[in-house]
């Protein structure tokens, strides 16, 4: 008997995603150079299974995909395809569209130019649709070059407000002081040494006027009262089903989440799911509003029947903030931080994520990567002392009392006409990463599609990063969205009972849309981007999310890119795949879709003034 999706009794599921996407829902990426971007299988699997772990008996990784090439006949291997080198001598310029946070950023640079490395200067283009998130970047980017806070304290702040409804006491203050500093810093008038790293020039006046409400939004005495905003999130997801909803959960959990990231806890999820709240560290009190989640979104008033916009929250309630820094780390250490132990990881995503932040932080200072301390005997006698323990005791942080300071006398300061100008303060200076001139970091807002058409940006970037959430600009360029201009939809209604990868099916194609387009003159020859697919996604059958991939490799097979991957990022798909098929080729199939752009199209000819 079929069991039917908690989505049937429910919604579809996409009002559980949001609006606006807070945080990515992939690993961390060096987008310069890094392995991770082609990595396959299981991410977050233990790695020393104990007496009573049982792995799946089925074949994996590379196992699975030399079973899968014999049983395809081998008709998709390709030639490699090797990206072209990054340049020396000029900056490289990265676009990240669609991270919805700053993962990539803060572990490219931490590679590239931690600690002072003369590494090359890295030009980073974040795009985003919601002003929110770009205003979350800034406040981000604040927190880990903060060097008057120590590392952890860095750490710990860094969490609670990225994926935290509820924050601490501390973290709503921090906020709060900084809101009126990124007033400033958008209205030009900052002596932040960040404003150094952050350029605004790509943003319109209206893009800064809405980015100076957000931030006003963020002062303490505005009311934002989250858990009741969720709570309506949830009844409206759950609907009949809400005084049950933590079997949903535990649906979601075990199908889409357990077999691909077991390091996620279930008790940790199934906390986030119902309070929001996903990092807890030590024994702080999450009880006040994380004003950086309240967001805006259109919406029809019931009387009159216009539009107005709607304050609330509007992030995402099922996916949780784990994939970025929870189920990866180096190569190193991932034996002993993803050991299992009767069935039970001996860590929680939560460790991993920590580990993760303070080794990018630590190489941000000193360039050099952190690592667990010596392999102890105390590690495999139960009741199996953790090695994360002497980090901590190492990094404790020492509450230190605020100086009083003297009350200043206002009235005898002399008035001036004209604007305020704000109290000059000693900031401390960037981590060595960001203050000597060689990272920069440009934000972009608007339709994607039309900001990559302007001259100014083809044939400029070197490596790209594409969010699964904000990919319809995407398809819009490829014309995949217009039944009409469609090239791989059939001319007479039929079912294609086999879809293989775009270089298979439609050789012919390649580059039929690079001709006027601007993801296809953007980029120029060689370079490498990383598309995000839904693989981690904890709503979407494996139906919809490997017919996704092969939407994304039509697209950029109609842009003239190859991919680097194509047995196992795009997987052979039959019409009548029964859901667990389809699951097994989405949780050994690659992270991302890896492409390699062609030559950019010839620059279109500029009227002469005699015709003009």
């Amino acid at each position: 008997r079929s069991i039917p999706k908690p989505q049937g009794s429910a919604s579809d599921g996409l009002d559980a995603i949001g609006f606006i996407q807070f945080w990515g829902n992939s690993p961390a990426l060096d987008l310069c150079c890094d392995c991770q971007a082609a990595a396959f299988g299981v991410a977050a699997e233990g790695v020393s299974p104990g007496q009573q772990y049982k792995p799946d008996a089925g074949p994996k990784d590379q196992e699975f995909w030399d079973q899968e090439v014999v049983d395809t006949g081998g008709d998709q291997r390709e030639e490699p395809v090797v990206p072209a080198p990054l340049p020396e001598d000029s900056p490289v310029n990265i676009l990240v569209a669609g991270g919805a946070d700053i993962r990539h950023v803060l572990k490219t640079v931490a590679r590239r130019r931690g600690g002072g490395k003369r590494g090359p200067r890295l030009r980073f283009f974040l795009h985003e649709t919601s002003h929110e998130v770009l205003a979350r970047h800034m406040l981000f980017l604040q927190v880990i070059n903060n060097k008057a806070l120590p590392a952890r304290e860095r750490m710990e702040l860094f969490l609670s407000l990225y994926g935290n409804t509820l924050v601490r006491e501390r973290d709503c203050r921090y906020v709060a002081e900084m809101a009126d500093e990124f007033v400033e810093m958008v209205t030009d008038n900052s002596s932040h040494p960040l404003a150094g790293v952050i350029n605004l020039d790509g943003l319109k006046f209206k893009d800064r006027d809405i980015l100076q409400d957000i931030f006003k939004g963020w002062r303490g005495d505005v009311p934002f009262d989250v858990e009741a905003l969720r709570d309506q999130r949830c009844r409206g997801y759950y609907r009949d089903r809400y005084d049950f909803r933590k079997n949903m959960m535990d649906w979601d959990y075990q199908t889409h989440i357990k077999d691909k990231a077991g390091i996620i806890n279930w008790f940790h999820y199934k906390a986030f799911c119902f309070t929001g709240v996903a990092f807890e560290t030590r024994l702080g009190s999450y009880n006040m509003p994380n004003r950086t989640l309240a967001s805006y979104t259109e919406a029809r008033d019931r009387s009159k029947g216009t539009t107005v916009q709607v304050r609330g929250f509007w992030g995402d309630i099922v996916n949780s903030p784990y994939y970025a820094f929870s189920i990866c780390t180096n190569s190193i250490d991932r034996p002993r931080l993803f050991k299992i132990s009767g069935s039970q990881y001996r860590h929680t995503e939560t460790d991993i994520a920590e580990f993760n932040l303070q080794d990018y932080i630590g190489q941000l200072e000193s360039g050099e990567e952190l690592h667990l301390p010596s392999e102890t005997p105390e590690e495999h006698v139960f009741p199996y002392a953790s090695p994360l323990d002497g980090l901590r005791t190492e990094n404790r942080i020492e509450e230190v009392p605020e100086e009083s300071t003297e009350p200043q006398d206002v009235a005898a300061q002399p008035r001036t006409r004209g604007r305020r100008k704000p109290p000059k303060k000693d900031w401390p200076g960037l981590t060595p990463a960001f203050e000597d001139g060689g990272v920069e970091v440009v934000l972009l807002s608007g339709d994607l599609h039309e900001v990559l058409k302007k001259p100014r940006y083809r044939g400029v970037f070197h490596r790209g990063f594409l969010g699964s959430m904000s990919i319809m600009p995407f398809f819009e360029d490829a014309g995949l969205t217009r039944s009409g201009e469609d090239p791989f939809r059939p001319s007479e209604p039929s079912v294609v009972k086999i879809r293989k990868a775009p270089r298979v099916e439609a050789p012919e194609l390649l580059g039929a849309k690079k001709e006027g387009s601007g993801f296809g003159a953007a980029f120029v020859e060689g370079a490498h981007v990383v598309v995000e697919t839904m693989k981690y996604q904890a709503h979407f059958d494996a139906n919809q999310r490997l017919a996704y991939r092969h939407r994304a490799a039509q697209a950029g097979h109609l842009f003239g890119w190859r991919l680097t991957d194509e047995t196992r990022g795009v997987p052979r798909m039959e019409h009548d795949m029964k859901e667990r098929r389809a699951q097994d080729l989405e949780k050994n199939a690659t992270d991302f879709l890896c492409f390699v752009t062609g030559p950019p199209p010839p620059a279109p000819a500029t009227a002469s003034p005699e015709l003009a």
